[in-house]
């Protein structure tokens, strides 16, 4: 095995050993914040979590308590300001979303110490994962993951909150380095309630590329959680890039 192909199962690896814990740990937070959030309870902002960068479902969309009606509830807005973990671009220096004409940039981000995935603070950005595929990258990459708050007390509406209002079969795009690539929603924006597994499609590191993108929604009923729901939307790269061919030996 060449030094090459060493490497690129450890990457391999560490993605998925790096997914495997986002789930485990992002589930018990979930679990603490449903239980503080009922008994009244307070707590620092490091315990109290994320208001959108994690999603539930059990697989594909099915999950019998989905919502198709992905709206967002417009009584109140975020308020809880938690720290973000900064990640790393890889092989590429700059990322942006464009949807109906308007782009919003994305910061590379991890998940915190405590296992909790938070898009910036600003609502103008998003935040993609930057242990999942880079969006649009051809061959078994598994999925890319991009988050964004849907809105925010004192700067209002975020850029994610278009996430929610996404068609299907709407075509929109991720610019990498000025290349363009673009994608078409193939599930539809639907909302789940917090506190739920996570989709199949978030924690694959070895399928084609799809991209999740993920924000809050639902009733609004604040405190840590801000909106009681996500929504998850689903899309696909439309012409992806081919692999590059192996060199002649």
């Amino acid at each position: 095995m060449s030094e090459e192909t060493g490497r690129e199962e450890s990457l391999s690896r560490g993605k998925k050993v790096g997914f495997i814990a986002l789930v485990v740990a992002v589930i018990v937070l979930l679990f603490l914040l449903v239980l503080n959030f009922t008994t009244g309870e307070g707590g620092n902002e490091a315990e109290q979590g994320s208001q959108s960068g994690s999603a539930v479902d059990t697989s594909a969309g099915k999950n019998p308590e989905a919502k198709g009606d992905a709206f967002v509830d417009e009584s109140g807005a975020q308020e809880h300001e938690f720290e973000t973990a900064p990640g790393q671009f890889h092989g590429f220096a700059a990322m942006s979303v464009g949807i109906d004409g308007q782009y919003a940039a994305v910061d590379p981000v991890q998940v915190t110490d405590r296992g909790v995935l938070l898009p910036p603070h600003d609502v103008t950005r998003l935040g993609w994962y930057s242990a999942s595929a880079v969006p649009g990258d051809a061959g078994n990459v598994g999925s890319s993951v991009i988050t964004g708050h849907v809105n925010y007390q004192g700067q209002g509406t975020g850029y994610a909150e278009k996430f929610t209002r996404l068609q299907l079969n709407q075509e929109f795009t991720v610019v990498i380095d000025g290349e363009e690539r673009v994608f078409r929603v193939t599930e539809k924006p639907y909302r789940l309630p917090k506190g739920g597994d996570f989709p199949d499609v978030v924690n694959d590191t070895d399928g084609t590329n799809r991209l999740v993108l993920i924000t809050c929604g639902g009733k609004f009923i604040g405190g840590a959680l801000g909106y009681e729901d996500n929504i998850i939307t689903v899309a696909e790269p439309v012409g992806a890039p081919v692999p590059p061919e192996a060199p002649l030996v």
